[in-house]
């Protein structure tokens, strides 16, 4: 029977204590992830002392809900599209902040000495369909300016690098990879308070309301006082400040990890230690992991009995990869990927002292830990504006229904690869 559970972090360390009583602090960030972890560890490296309050544990949230792959690319987008979007400064800060973002995450856990199984081997996003080097090759040529660490795989280096079929071409981007997020989430957070940050967790916020100049915040057991308040509890955040509801949009995901995989498929699949997040819209990911396990996803959420999801993942594993034998599952973990509706990384300037780092759209580990970086040194250095520039909160228009769109579109998405199987049979 698998565990219910990520297979993420090993045995969990002890609890760290609840916030309590009346506090005074310069900065509050809320929220124990990779985004709230590195705006604390980046403002106690800058010699001020954050209090960060985490309603769980360190990285229960969708840090250690994720696969754990580092993909600096942009999702469902263009470097084009984003200059157009953006204008030509705000583009291009966001194009390079994404495009450093692998750098940024394993340079930091380097620096840190943050052991998290960080494997920086590269990231592969595979293409499918006629003509897929061409567009791939257009697509890329597009980040010529802003980057010159990826390149264009063809379809007989696709197929040895990935050990896949099916795919036309694939993007090779150097500064990828893979971490154990969960162990990443951990050290930062070791490292932030060893530098004077202040890390309280089963300290839920039920209030935050201003209070003259500063913020008050109420948890169970604590009234906190700050100047600065950082909100990066990712979908949480919409339950802090009313004017963040239904800005982002939530997508449901299951993750698997198989049993230790057999010497064939291990030599086979992902021979050169890459990871993959593939370009269609019925993503495919793998990646290797601990104990020589792969980890991929079962698409549309896991509410599914074990052995359903089992013959699932099988059965999709069997048609991907070059060699395949029927694997166990021995960890089975579900979260939530949260979406902006632009599929763009958003800063966002709630009001006077209070802001919020917006969802990353399934890259959040390196995007997350450069957005810290970047709020961290706007509140450090006042006057310095982060690369990308804070915005206004924005709901989603139509948001009741269209928080179920993520969702929907991926299950079409599976449905139509599904009806096109059994017409070529």
């Amino acid at each position: 029977m698998p565990r219910m559970r990520a297979i993420w972090g090993g045995d969990a360390p002890p609890p760290r204590p609840a916030a309590s009583g009346a506090i005074d602090a310069d900065v509050v960030v809320i929220g124990g992830g990779v985004a709230g972890l590195s705006t604390a560890l980046h403002l106690a490296e800058a010699g001020l002392r954050p209090l960060l309050l985490e309603s769980a544990r360190i990285g229960d949230g969708a840090t250690g809900a994720s696969a754990g792959v580092i993909a600096p690319q942009l999702i469902r987008t263009t470097p084009d599209a984003v200059i157009k979007r953006l204008g030509r400064d705000h583009g291009t800060a966001m194009l390079r902040l994404v495009g450093e973002s692998g750098r940024t995450l394993f340079d930091l856990a380097a620096r840190h000495g943050i052991a998290c199984d960080a494997t920086p081997k590269g990231f592969l996003a595979g293409a499918t369909g006629h003509g897929a080097y061409d567009k791939l090759s257009a697509r890329m040529a597009e980040w010529t300016p802003y980057r010159d660490d990826i390149r264009v795989c063809d379809a007989a280096e696709t197929a040895r690098l990935t050990g896949c079929r099916g795919y036309g071409a694939a993007v090779l981007d150097r500064s990828g990879g893979s971490i154990d997020p969960l162990l990443f989430a951990r050290g930062l957070a070791a490292r932030a308070e060893a530098l004077g940050a202040s890390i309280h967790e089963d300290s839920a916020v039920r209030k935050i309301e201003r209070r003259g100049t500063s913020w008050l915040l109420t948890t169970p057991t604590a009234r906190i006082t700050a100047q600065t308040v950082v909100l990066a509890a990712n979908g949480g955040n919409a339950a802090l400040h009313p004017a963040l509801a239904g800005t982002i949009l939530p997508l449901p995901v299951c993750e698997v990890a198989t049993e230790a995989l057999p010497a064939d498929m291990r030599a086979a699949i992902l021979p050169e230690g890459h990871s993959l997040t593939d370009l269609e819209p019925d993503v495919f990911s793998i990646r290797h992991a601990a104990g020589g396990r792969l980890v991929t996803a079962f698409p549309v959420g896991g509410t599914q009995p074990p052995a359903q999801i089992a013959e699932a993942v099988n059965r999709r594993l069997a048609q991907m990869l070059s060699v395949h034998h029927p694997l166990r599952l021995d960890y089975i973990w579900q979260g939530t990927a949260w979406v902006n509706s632009n599929l763009l990384p958003r800063l966002v300037r709630v009001d006077q002292g209070l802001v919020a780092i917006q969802a990353c759209n399934g890259r959040g580990l390196g995007i997350n830990t450069a957005l810290g970086r970047e709020v961290a040194r706007s509140i450090a250095e006042p006057g310095t504006a982060p690369a990308i520039p804070f915005g206004a909160p924005s709901r989603v228009s139509g948001f009741l229904l269209a928080q179920h769109l993520p969702r929907l579109l991926m299950s079409a998405a599976l449905m139509t690869k599904r009806l096109r199987q059994m017409v070529s049979r």
